[in-house]
């Protein structure tokens, strides 16, 4: 029923989310103007998060879903109501993102509590698959039909409210959820309520560099997100809603990801693990910026010689090899999420866990938050192609310098096997 719930709201929200950017490009035609929407969805859910996960750790977690989801549903009957200009986008942007951390802070604090660790891997495979599923239903079937087949979006927002309705319910279904243990073997920070996630992100080196891992890769993703308009329009040469179906392989790469992955997450030293998935990663999203020179010289050999051949339209060669890249980039993104998330669940005291992924967002979003306007700036003036290159060799020197980080003291290696057991 969680994963119903996740199912039900991540449909919605992704469909919400690529409508607001296809609107704000109707109306704008600038990339700087997506990278904002952008960052309008990420710094209310930064701020939010910071209170949604000490929520989570305290309260009771299905109300929470229950809350998130009922507010989300309002804003969309809002919207609905009165909405149509540039600036309700924005404000829509904003309520949503500052709404969704609630639901989504208590269903990650949730999975520990009715999952066993030794399950935790493949629950977190499960719950990506969720979430990349709900993007493909979304982004490629919802926002399309809606938007674009009947030209509403009011009909868009009404079915997106009913769908969080549908999910505040499937989280009342979920079934009682027994509180952790107020303290646990290494006991709780102390200090202002709001660092508590910090100091213990702090506390353990092997969490702090997973963390770390993760913020780089959602980092990525946010700045991704206010490129990607512009690089279907500009690169692939596309309508921005036809040309989102040539990404969507993207999910089927990220659904066989979490299979391997969870199943090596346990098998495979982490840093390994994290490491190969960062480096297939960058190597792949380098490839997918110069998609179109790499068609044109791979179509002067015999093998690829289809690829100059293939003219849809405005689908060419560039666009076929996009859609045979972007399956492995979302394969090597699901290898680092699974990784870095059941290490940080294997090994953060259960009482903490809404706090400390409430804190890994947070850092994924400051990490952002800049460099998503600066991005989209950046695309507008000198085009995607360099600024995509600039992003995934930024990423590549990040994770670099974390894998090189000291090993773990044994003596602090100690203690937090003792907080595992």
């Amino acid at each position: 029923m969680l994963s119903f719930s996740r199912f039900t709201s991540r449909v919605a929200q992704n469909a919400l989310n690529f409508a607001l950017v296809l609107l704000i490009v109707d109306e704008t035609g600038h990339a700087i103007f997506s990278s904002l929407l952008v960052l309008a969805l990420v710094l209310p859910s930064t701020a939010a998060g910071l209170v949604a996960g000490p929520a989570a750790d305290v309260l009771p977690k299905r109300l929470l879903v229950f809350l998130g989801n009922v507010l989300r549903a309002l804003v969309c009957v809002l919207f609905a109501r009165d909405g149509g200009d540039v600036s309700s986008y924005y404000f829509v942007a904003v309520a949503l993102a500052a709404a969704g951390p609630f639901a989504t802070a208590a269903e990650g604090a949730m999975m520990p509590l009715i999952v066993g660790r030794a399950d935790l891997a493949r629950a977190n495979a499960i719950s990506q698959a969720v979430g990349g599923a709900a993007q493909l239903i979304g982004l490629g079937i919802m926002t399309p039909v809606l938007l674009r087949l009947f030209h509403s979006q009011e009909v868009l927002f009404v079915v997106a409210a009913l769908l969080f309705i549908a999910a505040a319910v499937q989280g009342l279904l979920i079934g009682p959820v027994e509180s952790p243990a107020r303290r646990e073997i290494g006991g709780e920070p102390s200090g202002a309520w709001w660092a508590v996630g910090w100091r213990q992100i702090q506390s353990d080196r092997a969490v702090r560099q997973a963390a770390v891992e993760l913020t780089l890769i959602s980092a990525a993703l946010i700045i991704l997100g206010g490129l990607i308009p512009k690089y279907i329009e500009d690169t692939l040469g596309l309508p921005i809603d036809i040309g989102v179906v040539v990404l969507l392989p993207a999910a089927a790469g990220v659904v066989l990801g979490l299979r391997v992955a969870s199943f090596l997450s346990h098998r495979v030293p982490h840093t390994l693990l994290s490491t190969a998935g960062f480096g297939t990663f960058v190597v792949l999203l380098v490839m997918l910026a110069f998609v179109n020179p790499e068609a044109d010289f791979l179509g002067g050999y015999g093998a690829f010689e289809w690829l100059s051949e293939v003219s849809i339209g405005s689908f060419e060669g560039g666009g076929v090899l996009a859609v045979v890249l972007i399956f492995p980039l979302g394969f090597a993104f699901a290898t680092v999420g699974v990784a870095g998330q059941t290490l940080i669940n294997d090994r953060v005291p259960m009482q903490l866990q809404g706090r400390v992924l409430a804190t890994q967002g947070a850092m994924a979003a400051l990490a952002a938050s800049l460099p998503v306007v600066i991005a989209g700036g950046m695309s507008d003036l000198v085009g995607v192609t360099p600024v995509m290159a600039l992003l995934a060799a930024s990423i590549g020197i990040a994770a670099l310098l974390n894998a090189r980080q000291p090993a773990e003291p044994p003596a602090e290696a100690g203690r937090a096997a003792a907080r595992v057991r």
